[in-house]
């Protein structure tokens, strides 16, 4: 296994060291924003907890703290399973959700979990052809799931990854035709101009390497470019806002190491958020009504996750810690279709790592 880049070396011991994993190490999709010097040991166990406030939080600029819009409103994290996970969405009503992981067999696959907790998950599918399932997210129906899948793919192509469709509740699984070779990581769907649900991901182009974010039509067709190349270096986590507007997280693009969240509006590419210590893939969801992002990140001076909710009117801060100290290493977040309920991972919590809901 190739060394990982930049300071992903903590979530590659999640990630890349497992054997399924492996022919991920060598491309960018393991890397991470360096954390500060001065962390906390993991421990165990962790409940719910929740707070709102702090201004600053996330470790970086671009917010002048208070609530903000909608910022009083209170949410708490609960750990729903203990897993080894990368990535989680809820089903559209917020009733189910869906994480990528290893299963207790060391296979990677998709899983699904009661939102509210049950004696333990459910296996959607696992196994060949999924490699390295990073990210995942939902139709808009609740009928499919999609997996960014950066391992798998044709070995023509160099296994440079993969898009792939996987019906509920059977839980067959099958490539996107177009999809392949990109090293697609964060993934959301999103309905296009003609009302047809589209993919919005970021990636590597397959002809010149750079790195961006694309769009494929969900039953799969021909990639269109929304954005790539500089200022973009590692972007992972995507959210789609209703009139378009796409997040992307960047977790190299600062000089500092730490993350960027970039806005894409026509094509232009522009500084949202910066400074923020998050994890890999990093974790992005828009509230429903589109007025803050919600960006999960490790808070440096507790040595725990938080979720930092940004308003994306002003770019003020607030901040919901998430876990106990030595929970520090987040992963994926995604939103409800339906309803302001979220799912997100942390790599060390309870241990292996556990799949959380943050709702109100």
């Amino acid at each position: 296994m190739t060394e990982a880049r930049g300071d992903f070396r903590r979530s590659a011991g999640v990630l890349c060291a497992a054997a399924t994993l492996a022919l991920a190490a060598g491309n960018p999709s393991c890397s991470s924003a360096e954390d500060p010097p001065g962390r906390t040991s993991a421990g165990s166990g962790g409940g719910a907890s929740s707070t709102t406030a702090a201004s600053g939080t996330g470790g970086g600029d671009g917010g002048d703290g208070g609530d903000g819009a909608g910022g009083d409103a209170r949410y708490t994290a609960s750990p729903l399973v203990p897993a080894i996970a990368f990535d989680a969405t809820p089903d559209a009503g917020g009733v189910y959700v869906y994480f990528t992981g290893l299963g207790e067999d060391g296979r990677a696959g998709v899983f699904r979990i009661g939102a509210h907790g049950s004696a333990g998950s459910t296996e959607i599918a696992s196994g060949p052809p999924l490699v390295v399932p990073l990210g995942i997210a939902t139709s808009a129906d609740g009928g499919r799931l999609f997996v960014a899948d950066p391992g798998a793919g044709d070995p023509a192509l160099d296994d440079a990854g993969a898009l792939f469709a996987i019906d509920l509740p059977g839980g067959a699984v099958a490539p996107i035709g177009g999809g392949e070779g990109l090293h697609a990581r964060g993934l959301e769907v999103a309905r296009g101009a003609d009302n047809e649900e589209q993919i919005i991901f970021s990636g590597r182009d397959r002809e010149d390497g750079q790195p961006g974010v694309f769009a494929l039509p969900a039953r799969g067709g021909e990639v269109s470019t929304i954005a790539k190349g500089r200022p973009l270096v590692d972007p992972s986590g995507v959210a789609v806002a209703g009139r378009g507007d796409v997040f992307v997280c960047d977790t190299l693009a600062s000089p500092d190491k730490t993350a960027t969240i970039f806005r894409i509006e026509d094509g232009f590419v522009s500084a949202f958020a910066t400074g923020l210590h998050v994890g890999y893939p990093c974790g992005i969801a828009l509230t429903r009504d589109d007025a803050a992002l919600f960006v999960l990140t490790r808070d440096p001076a507790r040595g725990a996750d938080e979720v930092v909710r940004i308003e994306v009117a002003s770019g003020a801060r607030s901040a919901t810690a998430t876990g106990a100290p030595g929970h520090d290493e987040p992963g994926g977040l995604h939103r409800a279709k339906a309803a302001d309920v979220f799912a997100f991972v942390d790599h060390r919590a309870q241990d292996q790592g556990s799949v959380f809901l943050l709702s109100r």
